[in-house]
């Protein structure tokens, strides 16, 4: 075996091995950041694909609410966003995709995408907030581990809401989130996008229009923002 060969078989990007996991499966514990209510506030989020053009918005989280392929670097060359998110107030866990018409596998491999960022970047002292996704109910052996009991949490009713193309998911989404608030038992939920009524817990609700790009520019929001 060659150096160059030994150095990629035993590099921690490859091994993905550097955090302690939990659970049958040994997914990597996101550890628990703390904000102030005035912190909470008015939240607005930005998503990951903006970070690279924006100059002005590090009073919001990033998220990643968005086509999987849109934010698969921070997988893939996780140093290369470190020094940019640092700029902003927190940053939620990457949304690796979790439908239900996927291969059991890739839904682990998913859920172990989503704990690891997010454990690299608390590493490198960014504050991160745990992403969380399901699929049916066979996901949720693994899908709800490496997040402390009573950490803040973000979930999105976005894609499970009626609209344009989308049929309403209410009913599945509600199994998961009824299941998350069982094993989890968060201390607050970051909501991108409108609840939905039946939604219990102490919910922090993010307009999703607000949060997108026609109002990265402050003035054109209608509504104090906190640093």
């Amino acid at each position: 075996m060659t150096e160059e060969n030994y150095k990629y078989r035993t590099s921690d990007l490859f091994l993905r091995n550097q955090f302690n996991g939990v659970g049958k499966f040994d997914i990597p514990e996101i550890p628990k950041s703390n904000f102030s209510d005035d912190t909470l506030e008015n939240l607005l989020l930005i998503g990951f694909d903006k970070i690279n053009t924006d100059q002005s918005n590090y009073e919001r989280m990033v998220h990643f609410f968005l086509y999987d392929y849109k934010f698969e670097n921070i997988w893939k060359k996780p140093d290369e966003y470190v020094e940019k998110l640092k700029k902003y107030k927190a940053v939620l866990s990457p949304d690796f995709s979790m439908y239900i018409e996927m291969n059991k596998a890739l839904q682990l491999y998913n859920t172990f995408r989503n704990r690891w960022c997010g454990a690299y970047l608390a590493s490198k002292d960014i504050k991160v907030i745990p992403t969380v996704n399901w699929g049916d109910e066979n996901t949720f052996e693994f899908c709800f581990d490496g997040i402390p009991k009573g950490s803040i949490v973000a979930v999105s009713t976005y894609m499970v809401r009626e609209h344009n193309n989308h049929a309403d998911q209410k009913d599945f989404f509600m199994k998961g989130y009824e299941e998350m608030l069982r094993r989890i038992e968060p201390s607050k939920i970051i909501c991108y996008s409108e609840p939905f009524p039946e939604m219990q817990g102490d919910i922090i609700y993010v307009d999703y229009e607000l949060s997108g790009w026609k109002y990265l520019n402050k003035e054109s929001l209608d509504l104090p923002l906190h640093n």
